[in-house]
């Protein structure tokens, strides 16, 4: 299992433009569960401006089509609003890490 975690940055003062963004993005790619699943978004506001975290959980090779997905609808909106700027990281579940070295998981919580 693989977890997406998106950092995106834009200005305050472009806050109310995101938000309107959002909404027309969220009705021209609704969630597709096929793929994966959005675990939490927050937001924060910093000195550099207003930031925004968010977690998927990508569904077993499926990452390339998540990443792609992600990055069109970022693309989309660094196009459109003056400021907006975004990181994609990829995370192995701590399952994942704990197999890649040949041992077994602790068990969740």
């Amino acid at each position: 299992m693989v977890l997406i975690v998106a950092t995106v940055i834009f200005p305050h003062a472009k806050s109310s433009k995101v938000a309107k963004k959002n909404i027309e993005m969220i009705k021209k790619y609704p969630s597709d569960p096929s793929i994966g699943s959005t675990l939490v978004i927050g937001v924060r506001s910093t000195v550099e401006g207003m930031q925004v975290l968010a977690v998927g959980d990508v569904k077993k090779g499926k990452v390339e089509d998540f990443m792609a997905r992600l990055a069109q609808q970022y693309q989309e909106y660094a196009l459109e609003i003056e400021g907006f700027k975004y990181q994609i990281e990829t995370y192995f579940h701590i399952a994942e890490a704990y197999k890649i070295l040949g041992m077994e998981p602790p068990p969740e919580e």
